[in-house]
């Protein structure tokens, strides 16, 4: 089985794992790594790799980020340049998490989840569209 990390800023991670929970229940080999306000780049650092060692059992871990840049995301990328089982997305949404829960049990390696989860986040994201607008170009 596949670990996985969410983080990012203020309580992004704890707040999308109790959405994923209320909807697809409790999830194992699975850490919510927050970056609260007050807490500096040493505090992530020391999180996340409490977290990773939390993990260092399962065959891959994906880490995935609120946004690219961001501190959680350069201290996942950082532990990835050292570790390559560890795979990093970012820009990460309930859709794309809700479908890397369904596909972590199966025979499918952290890069792969992560490229399959980049592909599914784009396509959680769209616009409703009223049925006579439709037409516009927006």
């Amino acid at each position: 089985m596949l670990g996985f990390i969410v983080s990012g800023h203020g309580r992004f991670a704890s707040g999308i794992t109790a959405a994923l929970e209320l909807i697809m229940g409790e999830q194992e080999n699975y850490i919510a790594v927050d970056f609260p306000e007050g807490d500096g780049k040493t505090q992530i650092e020391a999180n996340m790799a409490k977290a990773i060692a939390q993990l260092e059992g399962c065959e891959g871990i994906v880490v995935f980020c609120d946004l690219l840049s961001g501190s959680p995301f350069n201290t996942a990328v950082m532990e990835s340049l050292k570790d390559e089982k560890i795979a990093v997305v970012y820009g990460t949404n309930l859709g794309m998490l809700m479908e890397s829960v369904f596909l972590r049990n199966s025979d499918i390696g952290a890069h792969e989840l992560a490229q399959k989860a980049a592909e599914t986040g784009k396509d959680a994201v769209g616009i409703f569209r009223k049925a006579e607008d439709e037409d516009d170009d927006f």
